[in-house]
Parts: C-alpha cells; structure tokens; sequence
C-alpha cells in the first residue's frame, strides 16, 4: 500500500468535515436573515400617500330638514407629509366643518362635514366630498355618502307659483297634505327673503292638512323670483326640521311681448325664398297683450331701423281690441349679405313704458 492510499481516508474525512461546516454556516447564516426580516419595520412607500380609512357610507334614512353632522377619517401611509389643499363637496346640501391641513407619515385625520337634507330632492341620492393632495398617486380622492330623503309632505299646487302685474298685489293658496304616518305639527311658516307675507295659516284637519295664504306685494319693475317658503315642523316622534319649498313670483310686465328680445330669420326660413314653389314671401309675427285690466290698450306705432328698405315689411294687426295685437313682418327677398340686423321699434299708450324694442336679424349667404 502506497503512502498515497493510506492518506486517502484522511483527506476524505476532512473534506467531509469542512462540507458539514459550510452547510452549518449557510444554516446559521439564512436563519439570522430571517430573524432579521421578522422584526424588521415595514417600507413605507415614497412620498405621501392618501388612504380613506372609510370610502363609502351609507347613512340611512333622512327626513327633509334635517341637519346632520358627520366625519369621515383619513390617513398618511407614505413616508413624506401629506398636504391637503382643498376639501370640495359634490352639492350645496353638503357643507365643510373641518378638515386636516397636513398629516406626517402615519398619522389620522378627521374630517367633519354638515348635511342640510332641505336642500336635497326626496329619494335615495348619493354625495360626495373630494380631496385635493400632494400625493402623486391620488391627487383627487373621494369619499362617498349615500342617504334616503323623506318628505313629510306634498303641496297643492306644485310647484307653488304666484303671477300677475307687477305693480299690483297678488295671492295665492297652497294646502300642505302629510304623504308619511309619522305625524307633525306645523309651527309656523316664512318667506325666507321676505318677498311674500303669509297672511293666512291655518289646521285644516288632524291628519296632516295645512292651508297657508301666501300674498305677494307689488314690485318697483318686472321681474321673475324664487324664495323658499319655509315651513317649521316638530314630528311626533321629537324630532324638528325647517322645510323650504320654492315660490316662484312672476312680477308681471302690464304688456307680454312675445318673443321678448329677438326676432330672427334663420337659414331655415330663408333658405324658402330660394326655392322654386317659395310663396316669396317670409312672416314672423310678434304679439303683445296687456294684463292690465284698466288699460285700454293700443299699439300706435312700429318702425324698423338698419335693413334695407324694401327687405322687410311691417304691419300692425288688432286682434282683440283693448288687450291683443300683433305686428308682422314680412320678409320679401333674399340678400346677398350673410346678415343683415336691425332693431324694431312698437310704440303704445301703456303709460309705465311706451316703447318695446326688439332686436331683428336675418340670415342668408347661400347665394
């Protein structure tokens, strides 16, 4: 046996040896990377990062009027500040109390909000509130509500709408008719901008029947209005709410012109005149009446300024005597201008304004 073969075993047992220690080392190594890893904090992502903690909720039934307030909590789960520029709600219904202006890295906000459900129509609706931030992710974030608004009651008519002339004082009766079981009493009722008085309020019967007088006095000029007629309710189970609906005040010129500002020939009705069965003629027609009772109306005159002479006719026709008349004109060819425009001119004897005046165009540019 050769001195190579009798240290052959030796040799194989100390590579055997130094195999079993590195396995035990790569052991121990990997097993401290583990422990390592276990209690190692976890990476927060880079820069600011919005998280709605709650992202839609769902906040049950409302009766119309009432407030309510509510909160929502948000959170920074980046590693920078987060920074909250703006808090916009979706609805005028919907008001911001209080939002966090800045959060560090792993802190919770709150934002509070009001609801005010007067200004919400009845039915399921959804709302929301969007965040505007610094996080480059999610710039806009937004949190929805949802909630149901019931209406204690229904008017007659509706919609509520008081019309007449202008100078003179005008009424109208609505009745309030309960559409829930739950019971109320009406306290009182407004003009929220004090354009009408409530001159008559009144129980009709026990089961929710209301009549309100609703006078509307006379105004300086023409003019068309809404103000929420406010209604203060207790519910027979405690709760209280202010209700509006809208009255629409129609502050009445003693003369309706129809149309009221323009008078137009459209490509349309020229484009008649071009063609081979055209009668030759185009006619749009203005109409005026007076609402006035004590005005024994009268259209004295109506002049057209700014078109050639010749293109358009015009012409007073009384159609009821003291109260209707209407003024026609009458376009009698086509021009070669793309546009022509004018301004016409109706004279009467209503003593509050004489003068109507009425801006005329015409269209053409086929030729």
């Amino acid at each position: 046996m050769t001195q190579y073969q009798q240290s052959a075993p030796v040799f194989t047992s100390i590579l055997g040896i130094l195999g079993f220690l590195l396995v035990l080392s790569q052991t121990f190594s990997s097993d401290v990377s583990l422990a390592e890893m276990a209690t190692a904090e976890p990476t927060l992502p880079e820069g600011p990062r919005i998280v709605l903690l709650e992202t839609e909720v769902d906040y049950g039934e409302l009766l119309q009027g009432e407030v309510i307030e509510r909160e929502f909590r948000i959170k920074n789960e980046g590693d920078a500040v987060l920074n909250i520029w703006r808090a916009t709600p979706s609805c005028g219904c919907t008001k911001m109390i209080d939002f966090p202006r800045t959060l560090k890295p792993g802190a919770i906000g709150t934002v509070k909000f009001e609801v005010d459900s007067k200004k919400i129509a009845p039915g399921d609706t959804v709302k929301g509130i969007t965040l505007e931030n610094n996080d480059p992710e999610q710039s806009k974030i937004r949190f929805i509500f949802k909630t149901k608004i019931t209406s204690l009651f229904k008017t007659n008519p509706n919609p509520i709408r008081v019309s007449g002339l202008f100078s003179v004082t005008k009424k109208v009766n609505v009745r309030l008719l309960a559409t829930t079981n739950l019971g109320f009493n009406v306290l009182g009722a407004r003009s929220r901008n004090e354009e009408f008085e409530i001159t008559d309020f009144q129980e009709v019967t026990k089961d929710g029947e209301y009549l309100v007088e609703i006078t509307v006095p006379p105004s300086a000029n023409a003019r068309t209005i809404k103000d929420p007629l406010d209604l203060m309710i207790e519910v027979r189970d405690g709760r209280s709410v202010v209700v509006g609906r809208y009255v629409e005040i129609f502050h009445l010129d003693s003369v309706l012109v129809r149309p009221e500002s323009v008078i137009q020939f459209g490509n349309r009705d020229t484009d008649q005149l071009l063609k081979e069965d055209s009668p030759g003629v185009i006619t749009k027609v203005v109409q005026l009446q007076s609402i006035d009772e004590a005005l024994d109306f009268k259209v004295l005159d109506a002049t057209l300024d700014g078109f050639p002479e010749g293109v358009l006719d015009v012409d007073v026709v009384e159609v009821v005597p003291g109260k209707i008349y209407k003024v026609e004109l009458t376009l009698t060819e086509y021009r070669k201008e793309p546009i022509l425009r004018g301004k016409l001119t109706i004279e009467t004897n209503d003593p509050r304004k004489e003068l109507r005046v009425l801006q005329v165009a015409a269209k053409f540019g086929r030729l």
